[in-house]
C-alpha cells in the first residue's frame, strides 16, 4: 500500500509540475456592423516573454509599471503572428486593446468592412516562436455556423469555409 500511495504522489505532482501553452481566440461575424470581432486569450507571463524577447526591457503588463509601449509592441506581434484572409483576402485586423483577468490577457482586434464571408483562413502562430508544443485553439462564428481549428507547429494555418 506504501509503494501505491508514493507512486500515486510522483504521478501528481510530476503531472502538475508541466506547464501547457495555449491560447483560446474567438472569431464573431458581426453581421449588422459589418466587421469581424476578434478576442485573444494568453496567459500574461507568455505574453510578457513573447514581446521582451531580443530587448533588456520588462514590460510588466497590468502592473503599475507597465511600459507605455506595451500596447504598440502588443499591437506590432499581434499583425505579425496573427493574420485572417477573407474571400482570399489578406486583411488587416486593428488592435484595439487589452484587458487583465487574473494571470491571462484578453487582447481584442477588428477587421471592418466584412460584408459576407465564404472562406476565412486563419494564421495563428502566436508564441510558437517560443514554445514548440504550443497550441492555438480558434473558435469561429459566423451567422449559424460555429467551426473550431487547433493549430500548431507544422500546422499554423487553416481555412474554413460557409
Amino acid at each position: 500500500m506504501r509503494y501505491f500511495i508514493l507512486l500515486f504522489v510522483f504521478f501528481l505532482s510530476s503531472g502538475f509540475a508541466h506547464k501547457f501553452y495555449v491560447s483560446i481566440t474567438e472569431v464573431n461575424h458581426n453581421t449588422e456592423n459589418e466587421s469581424l470581432e476578434i478576442s485573444i486569450k494568453l496567459f500574461t507571463d507568455d505574453l510578457e516573454a513573447a514581446l521582451e524577447e531580443g530587448t533588456t526591457k520588462k514590460l510588466w503588463i497590468g502592473d503599475e509599471r507597465e511600459a507605455p509601449e506595451t500596447d504598440s509592441l502588443l499591437a506590432d506581434y499581434m499583425s505579425k503572428k496573427f493574420v485572417i484572409t477573407i474571400n482570399d483576402e489578406v486583411q488587416k485586423a486593428t488592435f484595439l486593446g487589452k484587458e487583465l483577468e487574473a494571470d491571462v490577457t484578453w487582447c481584442y482586434l477588428e477587421i471592418m468592412d466584412v460584408a459576407d464571408i465564404k472562406s476565412l483562413t486563419i494564421s495563428n502562430r502566436i508564441f510558437m516562436e517560443l514554445f514548440d508544443d504550443q497550441k492555438n485553439l480558434v473558435h469561429i462564428y459566423v451567422g449559424d455556423n460555429e467551426k473550431s481549428l487547433l493549430l500548431r507547429q507544422g500546422q499554423e494555418s487553416k481555412e474554413v469555409s460557409f
